[in-house]
């Protein structure tokens, strides 16, 4: 008998150390599952539904505390003809190549997301319209001045919308 409860007791410890073992691959799994489904594929930067989340609370933490939030978007000139002409490959380099621009030039609690097409968004936390200014005019400098492989110049349209100066919710 005691030599059938110790027989049972291991199987229940080697059963209880798989399913460990599959907890934390369950978990490993999910956590890079969530990762993709906030990830861009082509950019790797956040995507747009990321960037959406991360809006809704920094406005939500914008009207408990009254902190500076800014939002730049970035839309590339031109851009359908660096596809049409030089094709779709060139066009992906060309959208990483600003992505890269936009992370190596933008603080880690900012977000820089890919929001759609040529359309970037830039989440400035902690940030008013004149830091957001600053910031913007450095991105078009930078965009302007970049060597990119196919050879041309890449520029951009900025907008700029921040709060608290441009709350419409507010009376002036």
């Amino acid at each position: 008998m005691l030599e059938t409860i110790e027989r049972q007791a291991g199987e229940i410890k080697s059963l209880g150390a798989r399913l460990d073992g599959a907890y934390r691959d369950l978990e490993s799994a999910n956590l890079r599952l969530k990762e993709t489904s906030f990830k861009d594929d082509v950019t790797g930067l956040y995507n747009r539904r990321f960037f959406t989340i991360r809006l809704e609370e920094e406005i939500s933490r914008y009207r408990r505390f009254n902190h500076p939030l800014s939002i730049v978007v970035l839309d590339l000139d031109h851009f359908k003809q660096v596809n049409d002409e030089l094709g779709h490959q060139v066009g992906d380099e060309t959208l990483r190549a600003v992505a890269q621009v936009l992370t190596k030039h933008s603080r880690g609690l900012n977000v820089v997301s890919r929001y759609g097409g040529d359309e970037f968004t830039m989440l400035l936390v902690e940030t008013p319209k004149a830091g957001a200014r600053v910031y913007a005019e450095r991105i078009r400098a930078l965009l302007a001045e970049q060597s990119f492989p196919h050879g041309r110049t890449v520029t951009g349209s900025l907008g700029i919308a921040s709060l608290p100066e441009d709350d419409v919710t507010t009376a002036r």
